[in-house]
C-alpha cells in the first residue's frame, strides 16, 4: 500500500514537471506537425487514385507511414518524453531534488511509467486529430476534382485506434525503461521504437512489414510461432524492467 501511494505521488510529481516544461509542448507541436506532414502526400495520392473515398482511412492513418507502425510519430514523441523523465534526473542537479522527494526509486520508476502511459495515449489522440484535420483540409482543396466531389470523412476517423494508443503508450514506457540502461536519450528513443515495432509486428492482425521476417526467423529456429509471439515481447519488456531497476539502484547522483 505504501509502495502504491509512493508511486502515485511520484506520478503526480513527474506530471507536474512535464506540464511546467515548455519543451513538452514543443514536442507535442512537432509530433502533430509531423503527423500532418505525413498526411498531405497521402491525401494527394488518394485523390490521384481516382477513388479517394476508398482510401480515406489509409490517408488519416498516415499513408505509407501507417503501414510501418500505427501512430509512428506518437510513438517517437512519447519515447522522447518518456526517456527524458529519466535522463533529466541526472542533469543540472535535478536528480537530487527528485530522489530527495522520492527516495524509493522503484516507486519513482513506476510513477514515470504511469505518466509515460498517459502521455503516449494523449499523443496518439493529438497526432490522429492533426492528421484528420489535415486530411479534411487537403480534400477540401480538391473539391474541384471529379474524384473528390462526393468525398466524406466520418469523425470516428479522428479517434486513434486501440493499436495506435497502445503502441504510443508502450513507446513512452519503453523510453522510460531504456533510458536508465542506455543513459542517453538519443540512444534510448530508437531502442524504445525498436521494442515497440517488434511488439506491434507480433500483434494479431498486424500489417507490419516486419511480421513476415519475424515469423520466418522463428520457424527456421524450430520454435512455435504463436507461443513465441506471446513470450518474446513479454520476456523483452520484463528484462528491460529488471535492467532498468538495477541500473537506477546502482547509479549514483552527483
Amino acid at each position: 500500500m505504501i509502495g502504491l501511494r509512493s508511486a502515485w505521488y511520484a506520478a503526480g510529481y513527474e506530471a507536474t514537471r512535464l506540464r511546467t516544461r515548455r519543451s513538452t509542448f514543443g514536442v507535442f507541436g512537432l509530433a502533430m506537425f509531423g503527423s500532418a506532414l505525413a498526411t498531405l502526400p497521402a491525401a494527394r495520392a488518394a485523390v490521384n487514385s481516382g477513388d479517394p473515398q476508398a482510401h480515406v482511412g489509409w490517408v488519416v492513418a498516415g499513408g505509407s507511414a501507417g503501414m510501418i507502425l500505427p501512430g509512428t510519430v506518437a510513438v517517437l514523441a512519447a519515447a522522447w518524453l518518456g526517456a527524458g523523465l529519466v535522463t533529466e534526473d541526472y542533469r543540472h542537479g535535478v536528480g537530487l531534488t527528485t530522489y530527495t522527494r522520492l527516495p524509493r526509486r522503484g516507486a519513482g520508476l513506476l510513477g514515470k511509467l504511469l505518466v509515460a502511459l498517459v502521455v503516449g495515449i494523449t499523443l496518439a489522440s493529438a497526432t490522429r486529430l492533426a492528421a484528420y484535420a489535415t486530411a479534411v483540409g487537403g480534400f477540401a482543396l480538391t473539391r474541384g476534382s471529379e474524384a473528390a466531389v462526393h468525398l466524406s470523412l466520418g469523425f470516428v476517423l479522428a479517434l486513434p485506434t486501440p493499436a495506435e494508443s497502445c503502441c504510443a503508450a508502450l513507446g513512452g514506457m519503453a523510453g522510460v525503461l531504456c533510458a536508465p540502461v542506455l543513459r542517453l536519450r538519443i540512444l534510448a528513443v530508437p531502442a524504445a521504437w525498436l521494442v515497440t515495432a517488434l511488439t506491434a509486428a507480433l500483434l494479431p492482425g498486424s500489417h507490419s512489414p516486419y511480421t513476415a521476417g519475424i515469423v520466418r526467423a522463428v520457424t527456421e529456429l524450430g520454435l512455435p510461432v504463436e507461443q513465441t509471439a506471446i513470450a518474446l515481447p513479454e520476456g523483452l519488456l520484463l528484462s528491460l524492467l529488471v535492467l532498468a531497476l538495477f541500473a537506477l539502484r546502482r547509479r549514483r547522483i552527483d
